[in-house]
């Protein structure tokens, strides 16, 4: 019988897939862009193509997935509203074959994504809409001056008319809004998705809420959220030490929040710039409080600081190892967003996106979102991407001297 003459062989690497079972030396062939063997030392002979992995600290996993980015590149105004990223700069390029992009836009503007952004990107693209149809997010602003701007209608049309492109909505719950009819603003969305079938993505937290008439109403709105949230809706911003956070009034969330998980919403931290507290991600994970998954939230100026393998270091200094914060990047969040079937994992027949690792050890540094800095002894750097047997390479990284985080790098 004839080996099958692999346009790809990535051979000799540490396979590490928690989805699937898969951590040891394996060589995984690829043809017409899907992986076609996984195995021992597949021939070589029959290869157009071979990447040789070498070293200790060096993983092949599962092409990473982002479920929350900020991409609609193009469709935000420079200097008038929240900057987006070129898909590729913080997907491909990033060592991240799958981006969502949540709520950068509503649907008066989200026809941006068939006609410039998807046809251009490498990257796979999923795109959530904002509640609000007229979206203007930026950080401190409210997406919604009052209910009207959820115009339902408008929504059906654009769902209607773009089969297949909205994946789910967005809600930002910040805003004096939110403080006035936040629970209403909830009901509404939460009826929006429920009629087109698509879950909500909720962001909680609000870094403005001191300056709001009436703070303390975050926690109750979040609470009442929590109660409404259904199977594979996603809550957004766990571990945020802002006003609006399940930190509030812990006593009171955390059944809540129990209860929410178990019938099936999904626990995303989203650190961003402005959503990461290092004390409330060391006070979860001790109360036994874990994320389903990790995403950046990252955005254009975010981009600057950080990426999604800099946010699993961040939650690998938290106390994760790094088998956790690959399956909370790969098959995790993959069956997040409703692609379990399609990316998120290693496995004959599926398409082959795949994302090669250094881990690399030493004394780094991080900063959370209260300026706070703390330290960790792993730093993650992508190697090669391979989006759909296509091999990427990725860019230099986020900081001056490349991917690494602050420190042993220097």
């Amino acid at each position: 019988m004839t080996a099958p003459s692999f346009d790809l062989l990535i051979r000799g690497g540490h396979v590490l897939d928690p989805g699937s079972g898969l951590d040891g030396r394996l060589d995984v062939g690829v043809i017409d862009g899907r992986i076609a063997a996984i195995g021992p030392d597949l021939d070589v002979t029959a290869a157009r193509r071979v990447i040789e992995i070498r070293g200790a600290g060096r993983y092949v996993v599962p092409g990473l997935v982002d479920i929350h980015t900020h991409v609609a590149h193009g469709a935000t105004t420079p200097g008038v509203g929240m900057g987006c990223c070129d898909p590729d700069d913080v997907g491909v390029r990033s060592g991240v074959t799958t981006v969502v992009d949540c709520g950068s836009v509503g649907v008066a503007n989200i026809g941006v994504f068939p006609v410039h952004v998807l046809p251009k990107a490498a990257t796979r693209v999923v795109v959530f809409a904002n509640i609000g149809s007229y979206a203007h997010t930026m950080p401190g602003w409210s997406d919604l001056a009052s209910l009207d701007d959820i115009n339902e209608a408008a929504i059906a049309s654009c769902v209607q008319h773009n089969p297949g492109l909205v994946s789910g909505i967005k809600l930002r719950l910040v805003g004096d809004i939110v403080t006035e009819v936040g629970e209403r603003i909830v009901d509404l969305s939460k009826k929006v998705a429920r009629e087109h079938g698509v879950p909500l993505m909720v962001h909680i937290g609000d870094l403005k809420a001191a300056d709001r008439p009436r703070p303390d109403r975050m926690a109750e709105v979040t609470r009442h959220l929590l109660e409404v949230l259904e199977p594979g809706d996603i809550l957004t911003h766990l571990c945020t030490p802002n006003l609006g956070g399940v930190m509030d009034d812990v006593d009171s969330t955390f059944p809540l929040l129990t209860e929410a998980r178990a019938r099936g919403v999904v626990l995303d931290p989203a650190l961003g710039m402005g959503n990461f507290g290092y004390a409330v991600a060391k006070e979860q994970a001790e109360r036994g409080l874990l994320p389903d998954t990790i995403s950046s939230d990252v955005t254009l100026g975010g981009q600057k600081f950080h990426s999604l393998v800099e946010c699993m270091a961040k939650f690998m200094a938290v106390g994760y190892t790094f088998r956790d914060v690959v399956a909370m990047t790969t098959g995790r969040a993959a069956a997040a967003v409703g692609l379990q079937d399609e990316v998120g994992a290693i496995a004959v027949g599926r398409t082959a996106d795949l994302t090669v690792l250094d881990l690399v050890s030493g004394d780094f540094t991080f900063t959370d979102t209260t300026k706070a800095r703390f330290s960790g002894e792993h730093g993650i750097v992508p190697v090669h991407t391979v989006r759909a047997g296509e091999l990427v390479a990725p860019g230099w990284g986020t900081h001056p001297w490349g991917f690494l985080p602050e420190g042993a790098a220097r």
